[in-house]
Order: C-alpha cells, then structure tokens, then sequence
C-alpha cells in the first residue's frame, strides 16, 4: 500500500503525482492508495497516515510491511522545520522526495521519522531522485534493507577490512538459507569528501558496492542474484562532520524476496 503525503497543491505537480501513483499502483498489483493533502503541515499529513494505518489494522486489513508514506514535494520553508512528536508509522518505509534542504535538515529528518516508528527512511534530494521509483518496489515488497555498520572503509579505500567478515558471513546466510531464490541489490556510499581520480566518489562507492558483490559470488551466490550500484556522497546516513564521515562510508544491502533470479 502507498500512503501519498502531500505538501503542495500546485495543480501541475497534482498532475504529475497522479501519474507517479498510477505507475507505482500498477506496479504493486492495484494496493490501494491513499491520499491526503495540506498546505505546507508535513507532521498533519504523517499524523493522518499513521491513523489511516493503525484503523486498518484494526479493522483486520493488515497493512504494515509493505506500506510506503511518500512526501512529495517539501518547500524549502517545510524542509527547515523537522517533523516533532511523530508516532504510530509502525513500519512503513517513510519517503520524502526532492527534499531541498541542507545534510544536516535531512538527518534530522531522518531521526525523527525513525523515531516516529519508521522501518526504513529515505531522503532523496533533487540528485538523487532517481532512486524513488527503486525505493517505492522496495518498500511495497517488504524488501529486508540493512546497513552494513560492521562494513566501513578507510578514507579513499574500498577492500574488505576483517572486521567485515562476521557481518558478511550473517548476510549470506540470509542468502544461502532465508532467502535462497532472493535477488540483492548492494548499494555503496562515500563521505563527502572529494576523491581524486576519474569517477570520483561515484566510482569509489561503485568500487565499494563491488567489493561485498565479489566476496558473495566467490561464496556460492549467483552472479545473476547479485547487483551493485554506487551513489557517491548522496544521503548520508549522518552529517559529514569529522566523526560522522566514517559512518558514510558504507553499503547498504536490500534483499528482495519477491524478485527471484
């Protein structure tokens, strides 16, 4: 089920969403879609999801993973004002779409959804955008996303350090016995800064996201299972300050049940 969360009511953009939300509809099988709009009020959209969810529960529907809340369209003027005393969002994936604030505004974000009850929370700006449609499946199929912590990296590096492998041993077994049909889409990050050298920080995420790839197929995984994609500096999991860079440097496995090899 997706729960469309709006911030605009500018009638191109409700044009364009409504084609956005038939695509994702068709794609998820016709779950049904639900859709509120406010002004500029992000925490009355997500208030108004989390009670659609929790009535539906109630009444038997058994909605919970597999439910995206998709906020589209934040003004510069929202993205500034954290979303506050957030509850209920019981384990959707919460996604917020070409977000225009700073790195810090979007962790803080991200913080406050997660303690609103959010599974997943995903903040793309205007470069990264293109994920959404990625995102959307992901959540609608109750994709299993993890991030890797054990799996960092040395600044401009990105070989498997030792401390890598028990969390890599655990992944395959996801793999192996969990989810033995299951594709995987690992994703590779960097901090923010710059990499020298052709490609730059895409390429060394790529490089990063290859490297955990590898190390699957060269333990029985196939190839044809596994992809892997790099996204540079884009949504950092916390700000880029000296002692959150290292945590930026990162993959984030998302293993998809419902797409088999």
């Amino acid at each position: 089920m997706i729960i469309h969360a709006r911030a605009t009511l500018r009638r191109q953009q409700q044009q364009g969403l409504a084609k956005w939300a038939r695509s994702l509809i068709a794609k998820a099988q016709a779950r049904p879609v639900l859709q509120r709009t406010q002004a500029v009020n992000i925490e009355t959209d997500l208030a108004v999801a989390a009670s659609d969810l929790s009535s539906m529960r109630q009444a038997g529907l058994g909605y919970g993973p597999g439910t995206v809340i998709a906020i589209m369209g934040v003004s510069l003027v929202a993205a500034r004002l954290t979303p506050a005393s957030l509850s209920g969002l019981q384990g959707s994936t919460v996604l917020v779409d070409d977000f225009p604030g700073t790195t810090d505004e979007q962790a803080a974000w991200q913080a406050s959804l997660v303690q609103g009850g959010a599974a997943r929370t995903v903040v793309l700006t205007p470069g990264t955008d293109n994920q959404l449609l990625s995102v959307v499946r992901q959540g609608l199929d109750d994709a299993v996303t993890d991030t890797l912590t054990s799996v960092s990296f040395g600044l401009g590096q990105y070989k498997l350090r030792t401390a890598a492998l028990p969390q890599l041993r655990k992944l395959l077994y996801l793999l192996t016995v969990t989810y033995p049909r299951a594709t995987v889409s690992i994703d590779g990050y960097t901090d923010n800064l710059p990499v020298p050298g052709p490609g730059g920080n895409l390429q060394l995420s790529r490089l990063r996201a290859r490297e955990v790839g590898q190390w699957l197929v060269a333990h029985g995984i196939a190839a044809s299972r596994v992809e892997a994609f790099g996204y540079g500096d884009s949504d950092p999991l916390v700000p880029n300050t000296p002692n959150g860079q290292p945590l930026n440097r990162r993959v984030v496995v998302v293993i998809d049940p419902a797409v088999s090899a």
